[in-house]
């Protein structure tokens, strides 16, 4: 698949410079790590930040001497980076893995965190400054074993350089900048800002759930207290350390995870959902407290799918559709919104209504393969409406 990339120019609010201090050289207010069970991993060497970051010495000449080509024109820095990106990520390929700036180059591959990373990396070469949009997707869950995954990715925003704008002693509001979004045509909304710790949490991160994954738990240690050095306070990582404990068969461990999370407000649908999985059901106050978190814990549409898609394995059909319907309003465009009614209709037996959702799905995909899928999904309802005449 090829990348999906597009540049615009945008215009922002800023009160003052913004520049990359690491999280792991301030003081934490909290940390999770000291809840892990270091007894039970050893610690593996992983890539440091610089490592994440680099790029060959011919890569860095790339960017320098394609900008030398237009230091005369009437182009800001970060419009260059951007036209360099165009056509650099011309043919780049996604393959889901997550690389540091030179095996993305190297490879000319990667999935949308490796992207996010080698822009970084020449926007460090350029020096141009960056901030970054969290932007969360619904994609048809893969299965693995009995893991369940989703995916969230960023959008770029390298910023103007301010002493084009107006010299470097005047106060400035207005900062010019260029969004770079590597998947334009996805289903996908926008769901907070980011931060330069918060996408090297993020590579950390995903490299942690792929070696979860492969069972490779000492890896998986050793990247999530990497990547929580960064952002102590992400709840995914955090959530990923849980399930880590889980499938080393530390029960009691992931439960401390959890409600260190819960009691510090570490939280997001997914953690909240893990977690009243572990509380016994004679605890009735904390599952309460759980739930009413979770009903107003959803920071996306996508996360009040996943909250509905959980009331739906309940059976409890009418809170699902309670939490659903009022997204037809704001969210229409959404194809996974029609397809979570859909499930409710043909589940309570309303099988035209559930293959007009399905219809609806379709119409609203942009994304090939859910076109594919929800139209399988309304083929085999119009068979059960056919079959369902037939018997009439």
């Amino acid at each position: 698949m090829k990348w999906l990339l597009i540049i615009l120019t945008s215009i922002g609010l800023s009160g003052c410079n913004s520049t990359h201090t690491t999280t792991a050289d301030t003081k934490q207010k909290v940390d999770v790590t000291s809840l892990f069970n270091h007894s039970l991993f050893t610690l593996k060497p992983v890539q440091t930040e610089a490592e994440i970051f680099a790029l060959p010495e011919s890569e860095q000449q790339a960017a320098i001497s394609f900008f030398g080509k237009y230091a005369d024109a009437n182009m800001r820095d970060d419009q260059v980076l951007g036209r360099f990106l165009d056509a650099k990520l011309d043919n780049f390929s996604y393959d889901g893995e997550t690389l540091t700036a030179t095996e993305a180059t190297l490879n000319r591959a990667g999935n949308c965190i490796s992207l996010a990373v080698l822009t970084q990396a020449y926007a460090n070469v350029l020096g141009i400054k960056t901030s970054y949009a969290k932007v969360d997707s619904y994609p048809m869950f893969r299965k693995h074993e009995k893991f369940i995954i989703t995916s969230s990715h960023f959008k770029t925003k390298l910023f103007a350089n301010r002493a084009t704008e107006g010299g470097e002693n005047e106060q400035q509001t207005l900062i010019k900048g260029t969004v770079v979004d590597y998947f334009p045509d996805q289903d996908s909304v926008f769901s907070g800002n980011a931060q330069y710790e918060d996408l090297v949490a993020k590579f950390y991160t995903n490299l942690a759930v792929s070696a979860l994954l492969e069972a490779d738990y000492d890896l998986s240690y050793s990247l999530l207290s990497a990547a929580l050095k960064y952002a102590p306070r992400d709840a995914e990582a955090i959530n990923t350390a849980a399930l880590l404990h889980k499938h080393v068969g530390d029960i009691n461990s992931a439960k401390q995870i959890y409600g260190y999370a819960f009691n510090n407000h570490l939280t997001s649908t997914n953690l909240l959902l893990n977690y009243l999985n572990y509380v016994p059901k004679d605890q009735t106050v904390l599952k309460n407290m759980i739930q009413t978190e979770l009903d107003r814990s959803p920071a996306s549409p996508f996360d009040t799918l996943s909250l509905a898609s959980s009331y739906i394995e309940q059976q409890r059909y009418k809170k699902a559709k309670k939490l659903i319907e009022p997204l037809l309003l704001n969210y229409h465009y959404l194809p996974e919104v029609y397809v979570e009614l859909g499930k409710i209709a043909y589940l309570e037996q309303r099988y035209q209504t559930a293959s007009e959702y399905f219809e609806q799905a379709v119409n609203k995909s942009r994304e090939q393969y859910k076109k594919d899928l929800y139209i399988a999904k309304q083929k085999m309802l119009n068979h059960l409406l056919v079959r369902n005449e037939d018997i009439k």
